[in-house]
């Protein structure tokens, strides 16, 4: 008796379980709109959630199956999305009609420390004026100067490079994984120009500031399990009163910057760094913002340029390991920059100029995007309207928006042989031929990424250097197919991003 209704206890919970997993799979009937029917609780990706592909291939193979339609429901989990596939349509939504759908949607929902205040996640105007203190700290003159912090890290990555090379065997070079690499290098970059922090973790790789970094990132793991169970499940989440984030390790973020800037106006310091952009800005702004809301900035800016920067690194690495004629030439052209230095260190106004190395990551961003899709949330009813006066549909307030950026990268419409590497796309005689927004690296319209020019120099002053001293090749771990063979939410091979750099004779 007992057995049998423990039995039906477990039937009667699983289809409990059944029907919430479902019960967002009717948000589409009746509103004259095409979408593939969803699979419980994984919704239309339920292979990268399975592990069996990667997120980005996932999506980019769903918008090629609904491409046709130029808007179109998908489901991300439980959670009913509508997706642009059309630029015009991104265009209206994103940019033109922008103050129907002003802001991100909210995937995780928490009360914690930091979480509420980072850019990304503020609304409205508060978000309009935290966009517009932090616009300033962005400015080309700033990356000048936060440019020239950099070439200590860099230098500290080379020499931790040249020791390795000592120890291999003449003229076959170093093999190394070039994400663990660059994980390390855009640490440091980041304690230096966003915290006024030395550190070498090449050197001390168990540095707190390190250890924490890693800790705070999620691309798997028991960070990804939390930030999928407050998406998932987000009553229960705050019930328990459980957290993205380790509360210890927010709370270094919040001394680390505060106790920074306490002791800067105390001693009258000033260094360009990100701290010290943001208490500027800080004080011209009449906003009166918290220190709170000022921390969560650097938090947020630590967050995304962690793994973003590095995983850009690693991608443009590949191309040009499996690109032999692509990197002679990119090379050529770092010699050329490296003779008119005159033995002067590398600026960022030369890097500016460096047209071969724009054109090289402005590819590897459009191939492996690293923002694999964005999103709006819609705040008034809106009525799309096409071009011919034709009604496509109307967006109710609380409607999720989804734009499949990997998707639109990877289409032949767009980009004639998408699988292939070819930086001339963005040559200055063959750039004006990209339709506009079907090139979306850091997103698009008000919304678009504000730290999109402190990734490109950190990543181009990296290739520089590393291009001068080493040629990059492949060793026999190197993947040999990264749209097959990624996984999980970012294009990170399993095994790593195994290389062999070749000293320069």
């Amino acid at each position: 008796m007992v057995l049998l209704e423990i039995c039906l206890a477990v039937l009667v919970g699983a289809v409990l379980l059944y029907k919430w997993s479902t019960a967002t799979h009717n948000a589409f009937d009746g509103r004259g709109i095409y979408f593939e029917k969803p699979t419980p609780f994984f919704g239309n990706m339920v292979a990268s959630f399975l592990g069996r592909k990667s997120f980005p291939r996932q999506l980019s193979e769903f918008y090629q199956r609904t491409k046709k339609h130029k808007i179109v429901g998908i489901f991300s989990m439980r959670m009913a999305m509508i997706q642009l596939n059309d630029p015009e349509i991104i265009k209206k939504i994103c940019v033109k009609d922008f103050d129907h759908f002003p802001n991100h949607q909210v995937f995780a929902q928490s009360n914690e420390l930091l979480v509420n205040d980072m850019l990304t996640v503020m609304r409205d105007q508060r978000w309009k004026h935290m966009r517009n203190t932090l616009t300033p700290v962005f400015t080309a003159a700033k990356m000048r100067s936060m440019f020239a912090l950099m070439g200590d890290s860099f230098g500290e990555c080379l020499d931790h490079l040249s020791g390795l090379s000592k120890d291999s065997t003449a003229g076959e070079g170093v093999e190394v994984d070039m994400k663990v690499l660059c994980n390390k290098l855009s640490n440091d970059l980041i304690a230096t120009t966003a915290f006024g922090l030395k550190v070498n973790s090449f050197e001390t790789p168990d540095n707190e500031f390190y250890q924490i970094g890693q800790s705070v990132t999620f691309g798997s793991g028991s960070q990804l399990f939390k930030f999928m169970l407050a998406t998932l499940l987000p009553k229960v989440f705050r019930f328990f009163k459980l957290k993205i984030f380790d509360g210890q390790k927010v709370e270094y973020f919040v001394r680390l910057v505060v106790d920074a800037m306490k002791y800067r106006e105390e001693h009258n310091i000033n260094r360009p760094d990100m701290i010290q952009l943001l208490m500027e800005s800080k004080k011209e702004s009449e906003d009166n913002w918290s220190d709170d809301e000022i921390v969560a900035q650097c938090f947020i800016f630590f967050f995304a340029a962690f793994e973003n920067n590095a995983n850009l690194i690693c991608t443009t690495s590949l191309e040009l390991l499996e690109n032999p004629d692509i990197q002679q030439r990119l090379y050529e052209e770092v010699k050329e920059v490296q003779a008119s230095l005159r033995g002067g260190p590398l600026t960022y106004d030369v890097v500016q100029k460096m047209k071969f190395m724009d054109m090289v990551i402005s590819e590897s961003l459009r191939k492996w995007t690293l923002a694999v899709a964005t999103d709006r949330l819609c705040s008034k009813d809106y009525t799309l309207i096409d071009d011919d006066g034709t009604k496509l549909f109307d967006f109710k307030v609380g409607d999720r928006v989804n734009i499949p950026i990997a998707g639109i990268h990877w289409d032949e419409e767009y980009f004639p042989e998408p699988r292939k590497f070819d930086p001339e796309r963005f040559s200055d005689e063959r750039k004006n031929d990209i339709v506009p927004y079907t090139y979306l690296p850091f997103g698009v319209g008000p919304r678009n990424c504000i730290g999109n020019r402190y990734a490109l120099m950190q990543v181009k002053g990296m290739l520089y250097n590393l291009l001068i001293r080493y040629k990059i090749e492949r060793s026999p771990k190197t993947v040999k197919d990264l749209w097959t063979e990624a996984r999980g939410f970012n294009l990170a091979p399993k095994a790593g991003y195994w290389m062999r750099l070749v000293p320069r004779k």
